[in-house]
């Protein structure tokens, strides 16, 4: 079936973004429509009827007369509509509660002060590995349906609360589940095993069980796309992420990794070195680092969010979008250092805090953001031909989606 919307109030088309490859973009890129119309065909899935492929997009005044008898959505000039966003970097499957955490980091405890009681991670694994399956696709699918509210139409889950082969296997058994629970939202799944070290295994034990026990056995169940590793002080170091993602990309998974948040350890080159889908956080990436980003295919991931719920210097994203990297923006949803679900929300730090423009914060949140999970080639744009993923805006233009801070969808 086709259907079409119709009188947008202004259609964002991104296509001058794709055509940069999400870099130095300005703002003739966006593709701006006034009084904008799109034609999709539709597909069935679980009964439902989905958006599937974009057969059109141009002015209301020039819809095709072929497209004359579609079902139409008139939005009357008072909503926009835009390629629906992509939050790429959330750790959405996680059971318990750390607010009390929260309390003590507003009483001046740093992130690792309270790692060192037993709290940040081990603190979620704990909670998540007594966690039924049941109540963590519960969980998921709640905090699913509030981030598509607000116009994300593709989402990355982490594992990584595990940090056991059973219990991260249960979290990506999850996942794949949660990609099946929500129509015309694709879910993108990375096994992040190396997130943090457990206090049950030594080290050696636990990054033997990640390389030989989990890694094999979540690519013959073909359970994740993409292998994370956080790499940083206290965690794994760039040797130890090196050998896990280097098993990785031989099993045939894309990789991905936390890079330079609590120091620069070079995390950020080596993503480049590596071909990796994106170097994520980077706070405390260097010059070398941001050159090697804006050399390569490598996506710089920017967690705005993350440093401001930590009360910590943002990341430097002129530096980056200056030397010429494609700079994406995502929540980081986890229990810990991000517990944000809004996307508008991130992008109004971004406005504020980390310099960005329109142009800009609009390709983080759908062209590059696509790029950073490896799927740019089907969304992130309205164009003809690509997938029917877009986002009919509460507001008349773009901008008022992160101009009105913490909107409820």
């Amino acid at each position: 079936m086709v259907r079409a919307i119709i009188h947008a109030s202004e259609l964002l088309t991104g296509a001058g973004i794709r055509k940069k490859d999400g870099r130095k973009v300005l703002e003739k890129d966006l593709g701006r429509i006034p009084d904008g119309a799109l034609v999709y065909s539709t597909r069935k899935q679980d009964g439902k009827e989905i958006p599937d492929r974009i057969e059109w997009v141009g002015p209301t005044a020039e819809l095709p007369r072929r497209y004359a008898r579609a079902r139409k959505q008139d939005l009357r000039g008072v909503r926009a509509l835009i390629p629906g966003m992509v939050d790429c970097h959330t750790h959405l499957v996680f059971a318990g509660d750390r607010s009390d955490e929260f309390a003590l980091r507003c009483g001046g405890a740093s992130y690792e002060e309270i790692a060192a009681r037993g709290g940040g991670i081990v603190s979620t694994m704990r909670a998540t590995r007594e966690a039924s399956p049941a109540l963590l696709e519960r969980l998921g699918r709640e905090r699913l349906k509030e981030m598509a509210a607000y116009g994300v139409r593709t989402i990355e889950i982490k594992s990584g609360y595990g940090l056991s082969v059973e219990s991260e296997l249960k979290l990506l058994e999850v996942i794949q589940r949660l990609k099946r629970a929500a129509p015309g939202v694709t879910v993108s799944s990375t096994f992040l095993g190396a997130h943090a070290f457990p206090p049950d295994r030594s080290r050696e034990e636990y990054l033997r069980d990640v390389i030989e026990v989990m890694l094999p056995e979540v690519a013959r169940r073909k359970l994740a796309d993409s292998c994370d590793v956080f790499i940083d002080p206290g965690y794994f170091t760039v040797e130890e992420g090196r050998a896990i993602l280097a098993r990785a990309a031989k099993l045939g998974l894309r990789i991905k990794l936390h890079a330079d948040e609590l120091a620069d350890t070079g995390s950020a080159g080596l993503a480049a070195e590596l071909g990796a889908l994106s170097a994520d956080h980077l706070l405390k990436i260097s010059d070398a680092g941001i050159a090697a980003l804006a050399a390569s295919r490598t996506v710089a991931v920017l967690l705005p969010g993350t440093a401001f719920y930590l009360k910590a210097a943002q990341a430097p994203a002129r530096k980056l979008l200056s030397a010429g990297a494609a700079v994406a923006l995502s929540t980081d949803f986890n229990p810990g250092t991000s517990m944000c679900l809004s996307l508008p929300a991130v992008m109004t730090i971004a406005a504020l805090y980390l310099g960005m423009t329109r142009a800009e914060i609009f390709a983080g949140v759908t062209y590059n953001g696509a790029k950073a999970l490896g799927l740019e080639k089907r969304k992130g744009t309205l164009e003809a031909g690509r997938d029917a993923d877009f986002a009919v805006l509460p507001f008349s233009r773009f901008e008022e989606a992160y101009y009105r801070f913490a909107w409820s969808p």
